[in-house]
């Protein structure tokens, strides 16, 4: 295998593993105001208007802060417009982007620096991009949410949920005006990892964002990745 596969590969191993706690995510911090008459069908009609609003919503990026215990910040930068998904990052002190369209059933892994992509088989891509947070907002109520109150948390009134999953209980701050969730924080018996959504941008996007530069090397990712 060559260099240049060989890093695309550690890179690769590396975003799948942040990832993937990540996808169990589904936010801790200041004091929660807590609303009067939480419970009852007035309070979940409230809830499910809240989150509908992120159905509305078809173009955004922000700056993503994952945050696991005993590890440094991670950032990455993420865009999507309808079936078009970005993430950029550094791992393993390397500059990469993973782009996808799914309406042409393309994703790559690219490295900037050298100028070379890996092209990748659909199958399990989703998985590794996570669900968006419209996705998220859309599959919120399936489990049972209880809100807890309601938080100003950078600047936007939020309501915060409460919820268990296969994954671990969930706590989540959902942006009122967009049903967008800012903050996630999940507990499993092992640990607490949070998820911060920062510098939110509902504005199109363009669709050189999404595309490969001119000139790059694609290469096929190799059998049994």
């Amino acid at each position: 295998m060559n260099t240049k596969k060989t890093a695309i590969i550690i890179i690769l191993i590396a975003l799948v593993g942040i990832v993937a706690w990540v996808l169990l995510s589904g936010g801790g911090g200041k004091t929660i105001s807590p609303d009067e008459k939480q419970e009852g069908p007035k309070t979940e009609s409230l809830l499910t208007d809240i989150l509908g609003k992120a159905g509305n919503i078809s173009s955004f990026k922000y700056d993503m802060v994952v945050t696991a215990p005993g590890q440094s910040a991670t950032i990455m930068k993420m865009w999507r417009q309808g079936e078009k998904m970005k993430m950029e990052g550094t791992f393993e002190g390397k500059s990469m982007a993973y782009l996808i369209n799914m309406d042409e059933q393309s994703a790559y892994m690219y490295l900037p620096a050298e100028n070379t992509a890996m092209k990748m088989d659909m199958t399990g891509v989703q998985g590794i991009m996570g669900s968006s947070p419209t996705e998220q907002s859309g599959s919120i109520m399936q489990h049972n949410p209880i809100v807890l109150g309601s938080e100003v948390l950078d600047g936007k009134n939020c309501k915060v949920v409460e919820y268990v999953t296969e994954g671990g209980k969930v706590k989540m701050w959902i942006w009122e005006k967009y049903g967008f969730p800012i903050k996630t924080e999940t507990t499993t018996a092992q640990s607490t990892s949070v998820v911060e959504l920062k510098n939110i941008d509902f504005s199109n996007i363009p669709d050189s964002v999404f595309e490969l530069p001119t000139g790059v090397e694609i290469m096929e990712m190799p059998v049994g990745f």
